[in-house]
């Protein structure tokens, strides 16, 4: 009769630890909205060109001047290699995403269109 007493009081003190620890964890958990944010950091990704980079390159123009000017794209597809992407993304710690995207197509390593339709400084 005593050990089976012992036996239920340990069961009870043990079933008491973990009831505890869960309530305080629920708690815990609770409180996190209170908590301030994470810092995080300002992300870039992709080429930056500036509007006098776009306005110092003109059609007619070979691809090595305008690599000169521009640097290389950012995507230049193997199977469309007379066409360069320049892809560029901004994505801050606080508001909204920016994106920008200027493509070049090339006929006989020659420009010969500039499309900056969903072109936006950076």
């Amino acid at each position: 009769m005593i050990l089976r007493t012992t036996c239920i009081w340990k069961t009870i003190k043990i079933v008491t630890q973990v009831v505890l620890i869960g309530s305080c964890v629920a708690a815990l958990s609770a409180c996190a909205e209170w908590l301030p944010e994470a810092h995080r950091l300002d992300l870039q990704q992709g080429n930056t060109v500036k509007l006098a980079q776009l306005e110092a390159i003109s059609t007619g123009m070979p691809k090595s001047e305008v690599r000169k000017i521009l640097g290389s794209p950012m995507l230049s597809d193997p199977f469309h290699n007379q066409r360069w992407d320049y892809i560029y993304r901004f994505i801050p710690n606080k508001g909204f995403e920016r994106k920008s995207l200027l493509t070049l197509y090339f006929k006989d390593d020659v420009l010969v269109k500039i499309d900056d339709s969903q072109y936006v400084e950076p």
